[in-house]
């Protein structure tokens, strides 16, 4: 019996020495990392000036003493069950035991330790953040808080002369007899060359004369195949959706589809290779039509000789120092003829005198100067050592590396991670944000992470790291200017490396993030098959000799790859431990998935369609905050234990599948810190319950809720508390087509909260609610949806609805009048507060109006819906009158299938 006891005992008892173990040396290590720390950071509270060596130093110590300690608390260093059967243990110092009755108290004391420490630290950042408000207020002068805040986008300066050059050589380029002719605009990184190129795309000549026009970045990674790919894609205006990678296949379809005079640009290009081209451009000479032209900015002097057909050229210098002047005014003050402040300008002349007439490099000092108007702050940038780096007379890196130094602690580590990704790359803003968020970047105890990283990033873009490029409706697309992601590569060397083909891998022991990118390494033949690269391999092999892999808090892996890399992957994922955020194919992740305990951002990737479903062992991921799993191709089904994942923030899964992957997360209301629930669909089965949305309240954004007809009771509806989920700016509620026998007040329990702004209901054949009629307060709704509801008679006052700009109501059949009109005076509300604040408004937003198969509908009132853009009136049988017709200008009027109408003679 006490042979079992003392078995049973050893594993917990060696736990508890390790346990032992780590704290104290964890607290041995921090108190020395961190309190070296704060005599850094007051030192630097005193003086006004970036010390981002100081900060390297103190971030390297620091980030060398917690591998230390990861790499100290290892599986192996535990007792054996030997040693701790008696009533003591030792904590790893020779000739010391620790008594197990006292283990608690140690902990406390090391915690109590702890907490000295970080009182230090609050101290510390307390002063800062004093420091921080001071400054602030003595920069908020009438003069400089208005002068600042002027900023507006600057124009095209000084390129009149050029831009008339390209744009006569591409329109008059039909004259001759080429079918393709290639202008090559070439100059320094950051002087203008793709503003430039812009400024000729899109001129009203250039939109007349060139039929089909295409704009392609193309950056260091030059591959034929993705961008022969894109130009299909442009050609076809979307239609073309290629299935297939091989490469005359496509060209194929681009022969097909040159109709028109085209006209591509192929924005910043670094390829020199003069067979790779001709590839290209095979497709593209195939046409009878003549005069199309390629545009390519590009840097390298020789690819212009490659490519250069025309025998002609661009070349882009910086601005004459004149008129870099006026654009240097114009980035700060927002106005390039401003005469104000003549101290400030000239210490402003001795900085554009360094800038070298660069624009990148004007716009990114000037971000930095227009924060503090101030002649000393000026005068201190102006006297920077970072000048002092300058190279020759195009170097513009001290001026960028300048704007770096000036940025806060949490800013530089933040644009240094962004070196892992390769140039050209689209970074999807929320995209990153989840990753900051993982690894701990972006701690605000007042803010949601994502406000806190959001506006970090926003941060950024206004200090130019980053461009915008792209706004869909779900994200938004940046760029990071090749020079700026040179800057961040070359200060991020010690924590982050890239592994891109590029050249034999150099780790540093500090290195705490690796990405791996195929890309350029990997190319595919003629017939779709990737090519082993053996020299890349090689260099992989290195990484996982060295001992950077087990404190590794990121890994990323991306592209394509033939047979051997999958193995090559598996062994260094088999040395991580620490790890917190992972991107990387599905397939090389099956085995090792439950390994690690502390990620927190997981994206999976999967082309080949064949594995259907998560694996299980993911369910015990219990840190996960993000799992993406958007381009896992074929993914129909989640595991049950899903649930398990209690800290999942985010599950981003293909919009486009039906039904949405959301849907099937089963008992979804353990999940309480989702912040997203696109699709729940109502069930009868345990988990899928109505009630699960319970305490669903930080999702945000649009919920679709499904199958409500399986839900019998109001106070069963009531559960799901939708009116709690404050954060919803769409809903959408849908009952069953056939279903008739549900209870017809369910809609009463599903009341929404009061800002929500678009709403839609799907057959519902109930009555109105009241929260839609009588005690309506929705009345931040931009759109309603009324669809298939034959028990709604009333509809929302619309006097209500100043912001209502779309209402669709289909298969309404017993509405019989829909009228606008603003009789506040029948309005039944608690308040007079929104027809106060409504009194001025006398005509409606409304823009769209849509009403299709309402029987009854007799009449329609208009009169008050002047900016009424969009009319459709379809199968309203009884319909005889629509009032305000005559009263609308610009009107799109459709009225089909309505035999009681007349129009009146001026319609």
């Amino acid at each position: 019996m006490k042979d079992k006891e003392r078995n049973h005992s050893s594993p917990s008892s060696s736990k508890a020495q390790s346990i032992i173990r780590f704290a104290y040396g964890f607290a041995d290590q921090t108190s020395r990392f961190i309190s070296s720390a704060v005599k850094i950071s007051a030192m630097n509270s005193k003086e006004d000036i970036p010390s981002t060596s100081k900060r390297r130093i103190e971030r390297r110590d620091i980030m060398n003493g917690l591998k230390r300690m990861k790499i100290s608390d290892s599986d192996d260093q535990s007792a054996p069950a030997g040693e701790l059967e008696g009533e003591t243990v030792s904590d790893g110092t020779p000739g010391r035991e620790l008594c197990k009755e006292d283990i608690s108290q140690r902990i406390a004391a090391i915690v109590d330790e702890l907490h000295e420490i970080c009182e230090d630290v609050r101290k510390t950042l307390k002063q800062d953040k004093i420091d921080e408000l001071a400054r602030a207020t003595q920069s908020t002068s009438p003069d400089s808080r208005e002068e600042g805040a002027c900023y507006t986008e600057t124009k095209v300066f000084a390129r009149e002369e050029e831009k008339d050059k390209a744009i006569k050589l591409i329109t008059d380029s039909s004259a001759s007899n080429q079918k393709l002719s290639v202008l090559p605009i070439i100059g320094n990184g950051g002087v203008g060359k793709t503003t430039f190129a812009r400024l000729v795309y899109n001129d009203s000549k250039v939109k007349q004369e060139f039929g089909m026009r295409i704009w392609i970045y193309v950056s260091a990674i030059f591959d034929e195949v993705r961008i022969t790919e894109e130009i299909l894609e442009y050609l076809s205006e979307g239609k073309y959706k290629s299935t297939t990678k091989n490469l005359s296949m496509l060209q194929d379809g681009i022969r097909k589809h040159l109709t028109k005079r085209f006209l591509i640009v192929l924005d910043d290009v670094w390829e020199e290779n003069e067979r790779r081209w001709d590839k290209l451009f095979a497709p593209l000479r195939c046409t009878e039509i003549m005069g199309n032209v390629v545009l390519v900015t590009t840097r390298i002097k020789s690819v212009t000789k490659i490519t250069n057909i025309m025998e002609q050229q661009i070349n882009l210098t910086g601005l004459k120092e004149d008129v870099f002047w006026l654009f240097f005014k114009r980035c700060i003050f927002g106005d390039e003829n401003y005469q104000g402040r003549r101290k400030l300008q000239k210490i402003g002349k001795e900085i554009v005198a360094r800038l070298r007439g660069n624009p990148l490099a004007a716009k990114t000092v000037s971000t930095l100067l227009k924060r503090r108007l101030e002649e000393g702050y000026w005068q201190r940038i102006s006297d920077g050592d970072e000048w002092k780096l300058q190279e020759d007379n195009d170097d513009i890196m001290p001026a960028l590396m300048l704007s770096y130094n000036h940025l806060p602690y949490h800013l530089q580590r933040l644009f240094s991670y962004c070196s892992l990704f390769p140039k050209g790359y689209k970074f999807n803003k929320d995209q990153l944000v989840h990753i900051w968020i993982a690894l701990g970047f972006t701690t605000n105890g007042r803010k949601r992470p994502e406000d806190t990283g959001s506006d970090y990033f926003d941060d950024l873009v206004d200090r130019s790291f980053f461009e915008k490029i792209e706004q869909t409706q779900e994200s938004a697309f940046y760029l990071m200017h090749d020079l700026i992601h040179d800057l961040a590569q070359s200060i991020s060397a010690d924590e982050c490396l890239t592994v891109d083909g590029s050249g034999p891998p150099v780790a540093s022991p500090y290195v705490s993030h690796i990405s791996i990118w195929t890309e350029s390494a990997y190319k595919k033949n003629q017939n779709g098959k990737i090519e082993r690269n053996e020299t890349f391999e090689k260099g992989l092999t290195a990484i996982q000799s060295s001992d950077i892999l087990r404190s590794l808090d990121s890994l990323v892996i991306i592209g394509s790859y033939g047979k051997t890399l999958p193995i090559i992957y598996a062994e260094i994922l088999g040395q991580l431990k620490y790890v917190r955020v992972l991107r990387l194919s599905a397939d090389i992740l099956q085995s090792s998935i439950a390994n690690f305990i502390h990620l927190r951002y997981l994206e999976l990737r999967s082309t080949e369609g064949t594995l259907k479903c998560l694996p299980k062992s993911l369910c015990r991921l219990y840190h996960l905050q993000v799992l993406d799993v958007m381009h896992w191709c074929g993914l129909n089904d989640l595991p049950r234990d899903i649930c398990y994942l209690v800290n999942l923030r985010y599950l981003i899964v293909p919009e486009s599948q039906a039904p949405h992957l959301h849907s099937k997360i089963v008992r979804v209301g353990e999940l309480t810190n989702l912040q997203e629930l696109k699709e729940f669909h109502v069930q009868t089965e345990s988990g899928f319950e109505i009630s699960q949305l319970d305490n669903l309240n930080e999702i945000r954004g649009s919920l679709r809720i499904f199958n409500l007809e399986n839900v019998i009771k109001r106070d069963e509806a009531s559960r799901a508390r939708i009116k709690d989920k404050k954060h919803l700016r769409t809903l959408s509620l849908s009952w069953g087509r056939t279903s008739c026998n549900f209870s017809k007040e369910t809609l009463e329990g599903l009341q929404p909260h009061d800002r929500l702004e678009h709403l839609y209901i799907t057959n519902y054949i109930g009555a109105t609610p009241s929260w839609l009629g009588e005690n309506f307060a929705l009345n931040n709704l931009e759109s309603l949806y009324l669809h298939d509801c034959p028990g709604m008679e009333i509809l929302p006052p619309f006097s209500q609805l100043p912001f209502l700009e779309k209402l669709s109501l289909v298969g309404m059949s017993s509405l019989k009048e829909v009228k606008f009109d603003f009789d506040y005076a029948s309005a039944s509300r608690d308040s007079h507060s929104f027809e106060e604040d409504m009194s001025d408004v006398d005509d409606f937003a409304l823009t769209e109006l849509e009403i299709h198969k309402c029987s009854k509908l007799i009449s329609l009132n208009l009169l008050s819906c002047k900016a009424l853009t969009t009319l459709i009136i379809k199968d309203c049988a009884v319909l005889a009158s629509v009032n305000g017709l005559q009263s609308l200008n610009q009107l799109n009027c459709d009225i089909v299938e309505c035999p009681c109408f007349q129009p009146a003679p001026d319609f």
